[in-house]
C-alpha cells in the first residue's frame, strides 16, 4: 500500500470543503445552464432519488418481514418438507388399505360363521327339540306311574 504524506489532500480536508463546493458548483449550474433545462433536470435527478431510497427501503423491510415458508424455500427445506409429508401421505394410505384389507376379511369370515351356525342352528334346534320331547316324555312317565 502506498502511503501518501501529503498533507492537503486528506478526507478530513474533503469533508471541511464539501459545502463549499456544493455552493460553487450550484452556482456554476445555474449560471452557466438556462433555467428551462435545469430545473427539470435536477427535478428528474431528484425523483430518481427518490425512487432509489423508496425502493432499498422496501426491500429492506422485505428483508425483515420475510416469512418462515420463504426462508424454508431458500433453504431447499421446503423440499424435504413436502419429501416427509408425501411419505407419512403414502404410509396412512398404506395402513388404511390394510384396515380395510382386515375389514373385509373379517366381514367374510362373521359371515361364514353366521351361515354355518344356521346350518348348526337347525341341528341345534333339533337336538333342543330331541332333548324337550324326553323330558316330557320323562314328565309324562312319572305323572303316571
Amino acid at each position: 500500500m502506498v502511503q501518501n504524506n501529503n498533507i492537503f489532500l486528506t478526507y478530513e480536508n474533503l469533508a471541511f470543503s464539501l459545502p463549499l463546493l456544493a455552493v460553487c458548483t450550484t452556482y456554476a449550474y445555474f449560471k452557466y445552464i438556462p433555467m428551462k433545462y435545469g430545473l427539470p433536470v435536477l427535478g428528474v435527478c431528484a425523483a430518481l432519488f427518490q425512487i432509489r431510497s423508496h425502493i432499498q427501503a422496501h426491500k429492506a423491510k422485505k428483508l425483515e418481514t420475510l416469512d418462515e415458508d420463504f426462508v424454508n424455500e431458500l433453504a431447499g427445506e421446503d423440499d424435504t418438507e413436502k419429501k416427509r409429508q408425501e411419505e407419512a401421505a403414502a404410509k396412512q394410505r398404506k395402513a388404511k388399505a390394510k384396515l380395510e384389507q382386515r375389514l373385509a376379511q373379517e366381514k367374510k369370515a362373521l359371515k361364514r360363521k353366521a351361515g354355518t351356525k344356521k346350518k348348526k342352528g337347525n341341528d341345534a334346534a333339533d337336538e333342543d327339540g330331541d332333548e324337550v320331547d324326553a323330558l316330557m316324555a320323562f314328565a309324562n312317565s312319572k305323572k303316571k306311574q
